[in-house]
């Protein structure tokens, strides 16, 4: 018996020996959230290419940079000290360790606002800040051997020396080269003046729907304008002064008050001088399709409505515009309302516009929150029971001033929270729940943002590395925000209008253009009852009403 035991341990102690301990650790991706540094303008984080983007102002020292505090939205993630004073000079590595290594980016950029100009200067002034030159234009009158410099700026304000001074530069034959010095780098400057016939010229007509805007070149310090009339009419209309702005001979008048689809001719004068008759069309002002919600039919077989009716017999309303979260129908993509939850209805007792609106309705169902919500796109599938898949937008190429709306919102404290966005503490019985109407043009390839030709953003819920932030989404043209409070709204995040919501209510949301000349390709409107619905956080009845939404296009 003695021999089977010993035998038994020796067995043991072999099997033992061989024991390895093959289970995986699991994948856990640390995301920065927040960097606060001395003297930042503006921080922004690119979770897909793990890189944040400082922007500080021109005055910063980029070798001398401190970082106060640094966010990572992983509690067992582990990253490189950078607190304190570092060199940002060039792009910083820094390694996050959880159960892996990931390596981010910090990079710092300096925004340094550079001119030159002189006297009867004609357009504007060329700023070459790669190969470090500035080029300005004079009309062929002016002596170049003897130019006079009105203004000079190349590096940062108030601690950049200059080997030369404006009254020192005269003779501009050749070019001349002067040195600039800041934070114990030097820059070799070059600057010319070039000589031109054209005394004024029209660069660039950029026509809206009811407005346009036109570019042209002049000398500085004469007088310089713009007329313009319907094409056909014999009478021009001069653009008052306080529509045009001008840098240095650069001047660009706003025409208002335009008529969509219409031909108009312009000219530009610079005092005696004017330009050949040049002629534009104005955009057209495309309506929503839709915009009232009174065309929506029945999901065949199903007592859930699609927000279209192919047999309505109104082109605007007998196409799949508008998509919801209870699924496309007869699309044959299933939604919520497959799993017994229909989030977004037609309301016929409760409107303001013809005879229905929409009804946005948050829902539970074991504990998962499920938003309502109406955006333009088509919902694309169910990610089994724990999110759903859209695709944003569709296609649009004019380009309205602002988004204006019907709405009324009932919501409480929230009664489900499962996540939150970084940075954002949602506290359950406490936090209470708020709406969200997104709006954006863009011109976004579906083939970079996963979605189709028609509708190009791919959203997964479950996957918040999709998700798309319209403020700094390098294809977003312009882009607006309402959120509905249970005691005010915010317009384009702006403090809170404190205001009754649970009322129909006209809200104008002006969109903000950070491309005034690129035409769209697409447009997104995503509207939602549960702000944070795609983190599953939320109450469980908070209900958004909408009706009668309407682009403005002056």
């Amino acid at each position: 018996m003695k021999r089977i035991i010993a035998s038994l341990i020796c067995v043991v102690s072999l099997l033992a020996g061989c024991i390895t301990n093959d289970l995986p650790y699991p994948v856990v991706v640390p995301n920065i959230t927040a960097i606060d540094a001395v003297g930042a303008e503006n921080v922004t984080i690119d979770t897909k290419n793990q890189l944040v983007t400082i922007e500080f102002s021109e005055v910063v020292d980029l070798r001398n940079v401190e970082i106060r505090s640094l966010a990572i939205d992983v509690d067992i993630a582990v990253a490189e000290d950078i607190i304190g004073i570092i060199d940002l000079t060039s792009p910083k590595k820094v390694k996050i360790t959880t159960y892996d290594d990931y390596v981010w980016t910090i990079k710092a950029i300096r925004n340094v606002e550079r001119y030159f100009t002189v006297m009867g200067q004609v357009g504007a002034t060329v700023i070459d800040e790669v190969n470090c030159r500035a080029i300005t234009t004079v009309s062929t009158n002016t002596d170049i051997k003897n130019i006079e410099v009105t203004s000079l700026k190349l590096g940062p304000e108030g601690i950049s020396q200059y080997s030369l001074t404006p009254l020192q530069m005269k003779n501009f034959t050749s070019g001349i080269t002067v040195d600039v010095t800041a934070f114990d780098v030097t820059e070799r400057w070059s600057l010319f003046v070039e000589q031109t016939d054209a005394i004024v010229t029209i660069n660039k007509i950029n026509p809206w729907a009811k407005e346009a805007y036109v570019t042209s070149s002049g000398v500085a310090g004469q007088e310089n304008g713009f007329r313009y009339r319907l094409k056909g009419s014999q009478e021009w209309i001069d653009v008052e002064e306080a529509d045009i702005t001008s840098d240095g001979g650069s001047f660009v008048a706003h025409i208002k008050n335009l008529k969509p689809e219409t031909a108009y001719e312009v000219v530009a004068f610079c005092g005696s001088d004017q330009t050949a008759v040049e002629e534009f069309t104005t955009d057209h002002a495309t309506p929503i399709p839709n915009g009232s919600f009174e065309y929506a039919s029945k999901v065949a077989g199903k007592d859930y409505y699609k927000f279209y009716d192919p047999n309505c017999g109104v082109a605007d309303g007998s196409y799949m515009f508008w998509g919801s979260g209870n699924g496309e129908g007869s699309e044959g993509v299933n939604g919520s309302a497959n799993m017994g939850i229909v989030i977004t209805h037609i309301d016929t007792n409760d409107k303001v516009d013809g005879k229905q609106s929409v009804r946005a309705q948050t829902s539970q169902m074991a504990g998962i929150l499920a938003a309502g919500n109406l955006f333009a796109g088509q919902f694309a599938g169910l990610v089994g029971t724990s999110g759903g898949k859209v695709n944003f937008g569709r296609p649009w190429t004019s380009r309205p001033k602002a988004v204006r709306i019907y709405c009324k919102y009932s919501t409480g404290k929230m009664d489900i929270v499962k996540g939150a966005p970084p940075g954002v503490a949602l506290v359950k019985g406490e936090t209470y729940d708020c709406a969200e109407i997104k709006i954006a043009l863009g011109c976004w390839d579906y083939k970079s943002y996963g979605g189709t030709k028609d509708s190009p953003v791919h959203v997964n819920t479950t996957d918040p590395s999709t998700f798309v932030d319209y403020n700094t989404d390098k294809s977003t043209i312009a882009n607006a925000n309402l959120t509905l409070h249970h005691n005010g709204y915010v317009l384009n995040g702006a403090s809170i209008v404190t205001s009754s919501t649970d009322q129909w209510v006209e809200y104008t949301i002006p969109l903000g253009y950070r491309d005034m000349d690129t035409k769209p390709t697409h447009i997104i409107i995503s509207c939602a009852s549960s702000k944070y619905g795609d983190y599953f956080s939320g109450y469980s009845s908070s209900t958004l009403w909408l009706d009668k939404m309407e682009l403005v296009y002056e």
